[in-house]
């Protein structure tokens, strides 16, 4: 990896969302905090472009078409993806959480947490402060 003393390398967050609002509202955030951001509109798109996909980190929501971000990281990581990942989703529950931790998330995070619960949960998930 190089890093110019001068300017770091961004870390790259792959974000999941279908909702418009939620994902540039989730983008700008995280594009203020100096995060590099690559968006999703659901599941296929990011399956469609997995085996060129370079990121840190993935931050996709609980609620998508077709299947679920549970059933998507699941596929990612049966095709291979070792990329931390945290969940974010409208319906926490302690089972949701216990299912999303089996499936290899590292954390789960409230979309009506603080903006800064969301950051937390990625600096832990890429081993970073932020």
């Amino acid at each position: 990896m190089n890093q110019s003393a001068h300017q770091p390398e961004l870390l790259r967050i792959a974000l999941v969302e279908d909702d418009e609002e939620v994902r540039y509202s989730l983008m700008m955030l995280l594009r203020s905090r100096g995060f590099a951001v690559d968006s999703y509109r659901n599941g296929m798109e990011i399956l469609m472009n997995q085996p060129s996909l370079q990121v840190d980190c993935l931050l996709i929501d609980y609620k998508l078409p077709r299947f679920d971000g549970i059933d998507l990281l699941e596929k990612m990581r049966v095709a291979g993806t070792t990329t931390p990942a945290v969940l974010i989703t409208g319906y926490y529950s302690p089972h949701l959480k216990a299912r999303a931790l089996k499936a290899g998330f590292t954390d789960v995070v409230e979309k009506s947490s603080k903006p800064q619960d969301v950051l937390n949960c990625l600096a832990t998930a890429t081993g970073q402060i932020h």
